[in-house]
């Protein structure tokens, strides 16, 4: 059974199988990359809406790392600026690791041989919050979502791309290697609400 990683706490945690299907990039996706070459201070989101504060903290302090992970010439260097970001979320999420009204892009979800869900969702290029993928790595989680709920329903209703707001609880961070932890981050998480933009809200 795979375990988790806290975000309060550094200890390892094993590989998490992608499951999300390989876009090209929009139009809005190069907008916002040439917006980011030209403010330094941008960030490149996946969702072509608003991001609350919060979001976009942290997203930046992923695309910090990656441009010191790029810079770097040595296996050595490229795990400090991995352990440096793990930290550096640590501090960041402090005590509090709730994502209120964020802002993604769905990428995709799978049913379970129990007939509950999986659900990945796209934050900026390569940023990933989603649950666990079977039941097995989901024990003492509950991250799946059952396919009657509020929540599920939405999902059913979901084509990939479609950019939606969320609230969830962060659980904690899938540990993989030094390149995927930098480059293709993916944060485990018990989502709590979900909606279309051009949706009202549903809960849990």
């Amino acid at each position: 059974m795979r375990k988790l990683l806290p975000i309060i706490a550094m200890v390892p945690l094993c590989a998490m199988t992608a499951s999300a299907q390989t876009q090209p990039p929009t139009q809005a996706h190069i907008q916002r990359a040439n917006q980011a070459q030209m403010d330094p201070d941008a960030i490149t989101s996946s969702a072509n809406a608003p991001l609350p504060q919060r979001e976009i903290d942290y997203i930046r302090l992923i695309e910090k790392a990656r441009k010191k992970y790029g810079a770097s010439k040595s296996v050595d260097a490229r795990k400090y600026i991995r352990v440096d970001l793990q930290i550096a979320v640590h501090n960041f999420m402090g005590l509090s690791h709730t994502a209120q009204d964020w802002v993604g892009v769905y990428k995709g979800s799978t049913r379970t041989q129990e007939g509950t869900l999986s659900f990945e969702l796209e934050i900026a290029p390569g940023v990933t919050v989603t649950t666990w993928e079977n039941t097995d790595s989901d024990k003492s989680y509950d991250t799946l979502i059952k396919s009657f709920s509020p929540i599920g329903k939405i999902i059913d209703t979901l084509a990939i791309g479609d950019t939606v707001t969320f609230s969830a609880n962060l659980l904690g961070s899938v540990i993989t290697n030094d390149d995927d932890m930098v480059l293709h981050p993916q944060v485990v998480a018990r989502f709590t609400s979900l909606m279309k933009l051009e949706q009202a809200g549903t809960t849990r």
